[in-house]
């Protein structure tokens, strides 16, 4: 594509965006744009097609943080690459500095030279396509805050959002500037409820930072400094949160035993790390939802007794270890082993539970096992799926 007919079509999509922006929402939007890029949004699990060019190093997290708020000579010099462009990009208003609009530009990973390979030809600028910003969950058609979506890169964001903090419903937090002391520079938001932390040096106790937000029920915490994290029971309860989130946690003891006291009301725990998981001590009474994924766990570990879902993903796990972790669980509706290598050994143990739905995808079952397993519980939803054997009198399908 030609760079200035690019360019046209980019300067043509972002004032559509700042002008349906307007519709929705009470503040007042600023004529001066600003754009927060995000590349390599697309699910690209497939071959690449003839011409095609993708450009892994765009996932990189320092590629976000420099394509945050940048002007639209900085968006088309980055999309526009030697004729090539992506194959679609989103733009929608995500906020307001107080002197510029802040649109999003959500980009395919997937760039090419054919025009006809772009999408939303019928708006009349491919590859852009301009939306709403993203809508309250049931919303009613009334204005609102475009702070209700809020994301922190800097202090400067920090700074502006104390402007309209009530107004925050959902807070991503994307700087290491934050640590459990500096997170107190934050401005105090009383109605904030979901609370993702994505690049998180806490240490210490720091989870009871969290407790400034009084409504918080889901917490995302990714940690870049795992070796310094650990939760303990001393702060103030989290009595609100019922979803909590951990990833890349220490391969070592980090206080799993103290979230009962730290979070009483978690319902859903998902935690990760690199290596092993430990899950020291037992889970809070009202955890129903469960998962876990490293290359094994730690000991030593107990799980609840009853469960709606748990999902195993261990790399290196054993059958052997996997009946350990299930020795506890005496009811689960939901199971996935995905990913961990068991056999077809662990199948008889699953007998006695009265699953809804097991997923053994990517495991070391056979599809006889899997296959027996389904004809002996057709009401229970297997994956991978595996079609019911035929009775022996049955005729193959070629000769019907």
């Amino acid at each position: 594509m030609d760079r200035d007919v690019f360019n046209a079509r980019f300067a043509a999509a972002a004032q559509g965006a700042w002008v349906l922006g307007r519709e929705f929402v009470v503040e007042e939007l600023p004529s001066q744009l600003r754009f927060r890029v995000r590349l390599n949004q697309s699910y690209d699990g497939h071959p690449p097609q003839a011409g095609e060019v993708r450009y892994p190093q765009d996932s990189a997290h320092r590629r976000a943080a420099a394509l945050n708020k940048v002007d639209a000579e900085t968006v088309v010099a980055e999309l526009w690459r030697n004729g090539r462009v992506p194959e679609w990009v989103n733009l929608s208003v995500v906020g307001e500095t107080g002197a510029a609009t802040v649109i999003e530009v959500v980009c395919c990973g997937r760039f090419t030279d054919d025009d006809t390979r772009l999408y939303h030809a019928g708006e009349g600028t491919p590859p852009f396509h301009v939306l709403s910003p993203a809508l309250p969950p049931q919303h009613d058609g009334a204005r609102f805050s475009i702070h209700r979506r809020a994301e922190c890169w800097d202090r400067s964001d920090a700074l502006h959002l104390a402007t309209a903090a009530d107004n925050v419903w959902s807070f991503d937090l994307r700087t290491d500037a934050f640590d459990d002391h500096l997170l107190a520079e934050l401005p105090p938001m009383r109605n904030v409820e979901i609370f993702e932390h994505r690049v998180c040096t806490l240490a210490g106790n720091g989870m009871s930072a969290f407790a400034r937000f009084p409504k918080l029920r889901t917490l995302r915490l990714h940690l870049t400094a795992p070796d310094d994290f650990r939760v303990d029971a001393g702060g103030s309860p989290l009595h609100d949160l019922t979803d909590l989130t951990i990833t890349n946690l220490p391969s070592r003891p980090w206080g799993y035993g103290t979230l009962a006291a730290v979070a009483p009301a978690v319902t859903t725990i998902n935690f990760s790390a690199a290596e092993s998981l430990w899950l020291d001590g037992t889970a809070g009474p009202a955890v129903r939802n469960m998962t876990l994924t490293a290359a094994r766990l730690g000991d030593p570990t107990r799980l609840p007794a009853s469960l709606d879902r748990l999902d195993i993903h261990l790399t290196r796990g054993t059958d052997h270890e996997v009946a350990t972790l299930l020795s506890s669980v005496t009811s689960v509706r939901s199971l996935s082993l995905r990913g961990t290598p068991v056999t077809d050994a662990i199948i008889p143990l699953l007998e006695r539970y009265n699953l809804g739905r097991l997923d053994l995808v990517d495991t070391a079952t056979t599809p006889p096992g899997l296959a027996l397993f389904r004809d002996n519980h057709p009401e229970i939803e297997v994956y991978p799926r595996t079609p019911p054997r035929r009775a022996a009198a049955e005729p193959p399908y070629d000769q019907l």
